[in-house]
């Protein structure tokens, strides 16, 4: 009899690891896995250069895979990143391009 219950306990957990293994397939896919509109793994460079009138340094990182940059200006009294601005290089490349009046 313990035999018999031992067989049938292993096959429920077979059964409901095989409904598992179709069900979840079947889920949505989070809002960050949809593949829309994901950015492909990048390149980054960064470099580090005065402001003018200001007393602390800018950190300026570049995504090179993207062309894009953002500038960034360390705040002692938070402690934290502020961020200064952001470009896309590749939009300034091309409007430098263009022929001026």
């Amino acid at each position: 009899m313990a035999r018999r219950s031992l067989i049938v306990a292993l096959a429920l957990t077979n059964g409901a690891l095989v409904a598992a293994l179709i069900a979840i397939p079947m889920t949505p896919r989070a809002d960050g896995q949809d593949g829309v509109g994901t950015r492909s793994r990048a390149t980054y460079s960064m470099s580090g250069g005065n402001i003018p009138g200001v007393a602390n340094s800018a950190l300026y990182i570049v995504d090179e895979t993207h062309e894009e940059m953002i500038s960034v200006l360390w705040n002692d009294k938070t402690r934290s990143l502020t961020a200064i601005g952001y470009r896309n290089l590749a939009a300034d490349g091309a409007s430098s391009l263009r022929p001026r009046p």
